[in-house]
């Protein structure tokens, strides 16, 4: 076992040494995602962790003013030993970690979650970790969330390697095509076994080279899609077309490095795939020219997929899939803005259910998350598609009523939420009746502000459970003495 255990790890360490990460300069792509993890989690402390023979150093870190530390204190060391996550949820309580220099003295770390970061071989190279200094516990749908972050990070370092690689090949490629100039038989050793599709543009032509795995990945047999520039570009996405262009011709005309973009491309079955290209002008006239233009496709479509996940956990509500608290700000913000320019009315409706409490207790949180999703139908069939519904959290909804011509259309807006609310409710089986009291401001009457159109809202809201419940209440500035 030990001998096993010692061949392991020594893999281990040539896999961390092959992705030539150790040491090297900070990176956006990489700090962007411990500042997201940080967002989501409302952690002080988030790291990308590489773990070295005798230390962890930390590519990307949020919350730590060190760049590395002994690896015989750290938790990433334990976190690479299993498959799943490592959840510590109470330092302070956990004999392994009780008395270790990071819980006893800074950064007093009480709570740990780390996810290993595997490569192919799952051979973990370092780990995604949050930290706090308060014991806490994570949901399932948290580990979820942070074992999507670890993916993107281990993409991160995979992408960052094989572009390293990429320039490698592309210099090398330029020496055996100095060597094999016009030769057809130049693929077949030197790029087909990459895995990804290849290209070579002829630059001012129409004849561009693709590879047999460049058609296969759009679900072309190699006879089936024609060697042509005008043929690749038919095939961009309207909405990218502009941009990816763009970002070739600043290549071409000397403004730009390489030449790399995500954008996406139509297949033969008419569905669209998420490509990352890249390329190098390989070759130049006497006049500095390009006149060759090499380049790969990487079908990026699962990583595309992770990142639309991650957004949608970080601004909508997993519950109800309206939005949640963040993109509600956000959606404000933005109808400040729009109603200032057009000098229109907008009105905030906070509606918070009655009883809500009651119905969850005697029923099941089955049936109070079920109730909370059928509210939300409701509440969406009452308002306009230009109109903006979240919610907040618990039973706590609120509503943006846009372009108002009056203040009556409001009125009538809510009294049809309330009697929508008090039609029953089929709940496991059961018959369920609820009512809901609701809080309106009316921007700009009673705020200019976000946090101040709330904040009436709120106390609206109050004033309608306070007269009994089932009702609607406008915000009323009190006079002041």
């Amino acid at each position: 076992m030990i001998d096993n255990r010692e061949e392991k790890e020594a893999k281990r360490l040539q896999a961390v040494q092959d992705l030539e990460i150790l040491d090297t300069a900070p990176e956006a792509d990489f700090d962007d995602i411990v500042r997201l993890a940080a967002m989501i989690f409302k952690v002080p402390i988030s790291t990308v962790t590489i773990l070295d023979a005798h230390r962890q150093w930390f590519k990307a870190a949020i919350g730590l003013d060190v760049r590395e530390t002994p690896r015989d204190i750290s938790f990433c060391t334990h976190a690479i030993e299993q498959a799943d996550p490592l959840i510590v949820e109470d330092a302070r309580k956990d004999k392994r970690f009780a008395k270790n220099p990071l819980v006893v003295d800074s950064p007093h770390l009480g709570f740990y979650a780390g996810v290993p970061l595997l490569n192919s071989e799952q051979l973990a190279i370092g780990t995604f970790c949050i930290m706090d200094r308060m014991p806490r516990v994570l949901t399932e749908a948290e580990i979820g969330i942070l074992k999507i972050l670890a993916n993107q990070v281990m993409a991160l370092l995979e992408l960052r390697h094989e572009r390293n690689w990429l320039k490698q090949l592309l210099a090398e490629l330029d020496r055996i095509y100095k060597t094999l100039r016009e030769s057809e038989q130049r693929w077949s050793f030197a790029l087909e076994g990459a895995g990804d599709g290849v290209w070579d543009w002829k630059v001012g032509t129409d004849e561009v080279f693709f590879s047999k795995r460049w058609k296969a990945m759009l679900g072309y047999e190699e006879s089936e899609f024609p060697n042509h520039y005008q043929s690749w570009r038919a095939i961009i996405h309207p909405e990218d077309i502009k941009q990816t262009l763009s970002h070739l011709q600043d290549h071409l005309d000397g403004n730009a490095e390489s030449f790399q973009i995500e954008y996406r491309v139509r297949c033969k079955d008419d569905g669209w795939l998420w490509v990352l290209a890249r390329g190098l002008v390989v070759e130049r006239d006497n006049a500095g020219k390009p006149i060759r233009l090499v380049g790969t496709h990487t079908d990026i479509s699962k990583r595309k997929e992770a990142e639309e996940l991650i957004w949608r956990q970080a601004n909508f509500d997993t519950l109800t899939g309206l939005p949640n608290r963040r993109m509600f700000f956000d959606r404000m913000s933005q109808e400040i803005k729009r109603a200032t320019r057009t000098r229109q009315l907008f009105a905030v409706l906070f509606v918070d259910l009655d009883c809500f409490k009651e119905i969850n207790d005697a029923l099941g949180h089955q049936a109070g998350d079920d109730l909370l999703v059928d509210v939300s139908n409701r509440l969406a069939n009452c308002i306009r598609k230009s109109d903006i519904l979240a919610r907040l959290g618990g039973d706590e909804f609120i509503i943006i009523l846009s372009a108002l011509e009056n203040q009556s259309s409001v009125e009538t807006i809510a009294d049809k939420i309330l009697k929508v609310m008090n039609e029953p409710f089929e709940l496991e089986g059961r018959q369920a009746q609820i009512t809901a009291s609701i809080g309106i401001a009316i921007f700009p009457l009673h705020g200019l502000d976000g946090d101040s159109l709330i904040s009436h809202a709120d106390t609206a809201m109050y004033d309608a459970k306070d007269i009994g419940k089932n009702c609607w209440v406008m915000y009323e500035q009190k006079p002041t003495e």
